[in-house]
């Protein structure tokens, strides 16, 4: 089983990428926008917002595709492209952080180590739900 999947500057599909359509087209070797909804796991989603390669509005739809309770907070870098995240955050720590609170938050839970949460109340992580955990923070 997965316990987590981290999805960085992450596309819906290749053709989608290369053509911008909103629409499947057969022989796409990454129809990632096919399998998103089907994801059993948390999912956080790590996406610049000047991403020229891949466009980020592929993150966003990414996102809205991967049912509620399997969503994590996406960390949406401002000003970010595609290959300059880790780079432009390594002065602050933040990529690490955002990446261990991910972990800490939604996958420890999953592997049976269910510390206090970090608080996002944006989302309810299933995993903590399965253990009966609840979190006090109101959402937003």
């Amino acid at each position: 089983s997965v316990a987590g999947v981290i999805l960085q500057s992450p596309l819906l599909s290749a053709y989608r990428v290369a053509f911008n359509f909103r629409f499947n087209v057969i022989g796409d070797r990454f129809p990632n926008v096919e399998y998103a909804p089907h994801i059993r796991c948390p999912v956080f989603i790590v996406h610049g917002t000047q991403d020229e390669v891949v466009p980020f509005w592929h993150g966003e739809e990414l996102f809205l595709l991967i049912q509620q309770p399997w969503r994590a907070k996406p960390f949406w870098v401002e000003g970010s492209g595609h290959n300059n995240i880790e780079a432009l955050l390594r002065p602050t720590g933040a990529f690490v952080d955002k990446l261990v609170e991910f972990l800490d938050l939604h996958v420890s839970a999953r592997r049976g180590k269910v510390r206090p949460p970090v608080s996002v109340p944006e989302c309810v992580p299933q995993a903590l739900r399965d253990l009966g955990f609840r979190t006090s923070s109101p959402r937003v």
